[in-house]
């Protein structure tokens, strides 16, 4: 190369030199931080396949092992971590397990249109009313009968159920020799069974939690539930409070893995799984 030619590159060496880094150093830095977000974005991931395989599990559980068998009140709950690792991580899981809410009613309507889920209002007669006296277990109202002539009756719905369950709070109060009241039910509203009796032992006012399995009966598209004082007096008081009818358990789970967990709520009817919500948080 000519002395000239040297001196004419040694500008454009330069120039290059200076344009590269400008250029490189930039690049290099999103380089730098695309690389970190891969590996952020990929550890989401994993721990995301990792809650997700724990929600799996804890179904396949529910469905084939004995976990349902341990959860049998509302609220029931178990935790528990998965014995392998997924993507090198064993997910933390709990499950819960409520009933599936068909028809429910806490009396705070004040009256007999109250509620949800129920095919029409209570048909009350007799000494039956809604009242604030006497602590309710629940809110401000709750249902009064009285003598021997309060009674009420209301119908719901249970044909595509399986299973159901009615659940409510009552107490009784002054009772005296063999005064009574009563939880009845009927699949066709003329035949009755009494399902619960209330007599003196009872009659402390104290509000307590009743559990009725309803499976053993017809659960029909009219399924009639009834309360019926048996008493003697206007001053013997029966009272029931936050009452609801429910299905098919149903089943919370979340897992947890890392920062990813996965939350779903399903019901398992047999070897029958519906996933009713699932959820990435």
């Amino acid at each position: 190369m000519r002395n000239g030619e040297k001196g004419q590159a040694l500008p454009i060496v330069l120039i290059l030199v200076a344009f590269g880094g400008l250029v490189m150093a930039p690049f290099l830095g999103q380089a730098s931080s695309s690389l970190i977000g891969s590996r952020i974005y990929g550890t989401a991931i994993s721990e995301q396949y990792s809650s997700d395989a724990g929600v799996e599990q804890a179904i396949w559980d529910l469905t084939y092992d004995d976990l349902a068998d341990q959860l049998t009140y509302p609220g029931d709950s178990t935790s528990y971590q998965l014995g392998e690792a997924i993507n090198g991580i064993a997910p933390d899981i709990t499950v819960s397990m409520d009933w599936e809410a068909i028809a429910s009613d806490n009396f705070e309507s004040g009256g007999w249109a109250g509620g949800i889920g129920w095919l029409d209002d209570w048909s009350p007669s007799g000494e039956a009313s809604v009242t604030m006296d006497e602590d309710p277990y629940e809110g401000s109202q709750h249902l009064l009968l009285m003598a021997n002539t309060g009674y009420v009756k209301r119908a719901v719905d249970l044909s595509s159920l399986y299973s159901a369950r009615l659940q409510f709070w009552a107490k009784a109060r002054l009772f005296e020799g063999d005064e009574k009241a009563y939880c009845l039910i009927s699949s066709d509203g003329s035949e009755w069974t009494t399902v619960h009796t209330w007599a003196v032992p009872d009659d402390d006012n104290i509000y307590r939690f009743y559990d009725i399995d309803l499976s053993s009966y017809e659960l029909t598209s009219e399924f009639w539930i009834a309360f019926e004082a048996g008493m003697q007096q206007t001053s013997d008081y029966f009272y029931v409070d936050d009452l609801k009818v429910k299905g098919a358990p149903v089943y919370g789970i979340a897992s947890v893995s890392g920062n990813q967990t996965i939350r779903a709520v399903v019901q398992v009817v047999g070897e029958t799984v519906s996933v009713l919500w699932w959820r990435v948080t």
